[in-house]
């Protein structure tokens, strides 16, 4: 089998896994550096450790970060045994492939501040589209739910009495969240002023249809920009504010993980290791 099928092939998995669009185009990228390094489209099976030990010791990745080239290991050690598993190759030629150290990296959130200086920008815009994008950064900062279940959302899935959400998570699970007496009254006023039916997307676009994730992030740039935030925020950064402001108020990382719906501890640990870096900072101060 040639490297462009196995690669066709494995991004079907990855769909049929129910992996994020996100996750699914950083692979098959890291992908195809290796396969334009290679320059050929060559068979699976004569691909060696060896030809991928001189990939990743190659120019193409001595020059990146450490994070992103660990996310190519990653990919590779993944499409390998994938191509291992299905029976395409008899051994993983990717098998002895380590990930380097690197520094824990401080995930892009806003400030206390910042939170406050943009919700306040939105909430003085006035209008039915900034209505909607206050409902929607609030209930993604009160929530930390990914932006893909939040745009998903239909007004049914709110239940005002259960005090709940019903979202559809990550890998195709469902997840019901808490909604707190904040976003609650939020969406409440924010419904019955939008004029929305229980069948209707909750937030939605102007069409009236689900708004997509390129929308909302165009939205997101365009208050940054009015409140005078100048970082490179995504919308995504919402989620590590929540997480943040969660292990700040509780200390508990396996609340944080459940809230987050993480698998495991380990992807929630960075929030306390950038707490515990901005402890040390503040500690030298004294």
């Amino acid at each position: 089998m040639r490297l462009s099928t196995a690669i066709r092939r494995f991004d079907i998995q990855l769909t049929a896994d129910g992996k994020s669009d996100h996750t699914c185009g950083a692979y098959l990228r890291d992908l195809k550096s290796l396969s334009d390094w290679l320059r050929t489209d060559t068979d699976i099976s004569s691909i060696t450790p060896n030809i991928v030990a001189k990939y990743l010791a190659s120019e193409v990745l001595s020059t990146k970060p450490a994070i992103s080239a660990n996310r190519t290991k990653t990919a590779l050690r993944v499409f390998f045994q994938f191509l291992t598993d299905a029976g395409y190759i008899d051994t993983n030629p990717a098998r002895l492939i380590k990930n380097g150290r690197t520094e824990a990296k401080v995930p892009a959130h806003l400030t206390a501040a910042e939170a406050r200086r943009l919700m306040s920008v939105i909430r003085a815009a006035g209008g039915q589209a900034a209505g909607r994008d206050r409902a929607l950064l609030t209930f993604l900062l009160q929530t930390g739910i990914r932006l893909g279940s939040a745009i998903g959302l239909k007004v049914h899935d709110v239940n005002f009495d259960q005090r709940t959400a019903q979202i559809n998570g990550k890998g195709g699970t469902t997840q019901s969240i808490y909604l707190t007496s904040k976003i609650r009254r939020l969406l409440r006023s924010y419904i019955r002023a939008s004029r929305l039916a229980a069948d209707d997307p909750l937030f939605p676009s102007r069409n009236g249809g689900h708004l997509c994730a390129r929308q909302v992030q165009l939205r997101f740039k365009h208050w940054l920009d009015k409140a005078g935030i100048d970082r490179h925020l995504t919308v995504h950064s919402t989620r590590h504010t929540f997480a943040m402001n969660l292990y700040r108020q509780s200390g508990d990382l396996r609340l944080v993980q459940a809230a987050l719906g993480h698998k495991h501890i380990t992807t929630t640990e960075i929030y306390a290791r950038v707490e515990d870096k901005a402890l040390r900072r503040a500690l030298e101060k004294l």
